[in-house]
Order: structure tokens, then sequence, then C-alpha cells
């Protein structure tokens, strides 16, 4: 019981995404702005587990080389976890309550559609750039839906308003395109 106590490191923030993707899906906008993300949040949030996983398995063993292999391999399982707590459980949390938005409007530049890695679904995306310089916003590829892409390719609009808000854990959410 040993080791599957250890991968509890990388088995919490995958149960929690799963846990959001069923019970709250798309009703918490997660769509993050580009240059804004939640890296340094979602290390945090790794050590912590990876912490309380590693006390958790030695509570009441002795032995100091047992509590330096469990941390050993509790901190590489944990590093595991990394990319879901920080693409996977923290956008959903920022989308909790978003702060008040602001309009920016961005010139489209182009759309583009790339294939999600081992699938044949695809992501769409829309190249933006601000007609005014605007902290929040940046030009860059931002996540659209299919049915903005095709409407966007089959006659691209001169200009697009996107709508931002500051999220629950300070990351930029993109709540909507106009």
């Amino acid at each position: 019981m040993f080791f599957p106590k250890l991968a509890m490191a990388f088995g919490i923030p995958l149960a929690l995404t799963f846990a959001l993707a069923i019970f709250v899906g798309n009703d918490w906008p997660r769509n993050m702005a580009p240059g804004t993300g939640l890296k340094l949040p979602g290390l945090a949030a790794t050590i912590i587990t990876s912490l309380l996983v590693w006390r958790f398995t030695t509570h009441g063993i002795e032995d100091k080389r047992v509590h330096k292999m469990a941390g050993l391999i509790c901190g590489v399982i944990g590093l595991l976890g990394w990319p879901v707590w920080s693409v996977g459980v923290l956008p959903s949390v920022n989308g909790i309550s978003v702060g008040s938005q602001e309009t920016v409007r961005m010139t489209l530049e182009r759309t583009e559609a790339t294939t999600i890695k081992h699938s044949r679904a695809l992501n769409h995306w829309a190249w933006l750039r601000p007609i005014a310089q605007n902290p929040d916003s940046q030009a860059e590829r931002y996540f659209i839906s299919e049915e903005e892409y095709r409407r966007w390719s089959d006659q691209p609009p001169s200009t697009v308003t996107v709508t931002f808000a500051q999220g629950l854990l300070g990351a930029t959410v993109v709540t909507g395109f106009d």
C-alpha cells in the first residue's frame, strides 16, 4: 500500500480535473488570455500536494531512509501533476469568480486549426492583434469555438471585440468574442 499512496501526488490533481469536467463542464470560463497563466500557482499546488502525500505516506514510519526514498518518489510523481494543476484544475478554479469585464477591439489576422495530439479532433484558433495597446491583451493566438472558426474563416470580420475579466486566481480570462 506504500507505493499507491505515493502515486496520489499525481492522482489527486487528475481526479480533481475529471471531477471538474464531469460536474462543472463549461459552466465556468477557463479560456485564459495569452501571456497569462497559472504555472507558478500550479507549481505551488504541486509542491503542497507532494508534501501532504509524503507526510501521509510516511506518518508512523521511523526509518529515515524510507522518508528520503518516499520524498524522492513523491517529488518526481508530484511533478507529473504540475501540468495537470496548471491547465486542468486551476483554470477552472480561476473561472469560478470573475471580476469586472473589459472589452478590447482587435483585428483578426488569420484563423488556424491544429490537430489534437493522438486524435483526429481539431483545436481552433484566431490570431488577433489589439487595435490600441492594452496591458490585458496581446497580439497572439486565441482559442475559439469551432462555430466561431467556421464563421470567421468563411467571412472574416475586420474587427473582433474580445471581452476579458480577472479570474479568482488573478489570471486573465477571455469570457467572450463579438
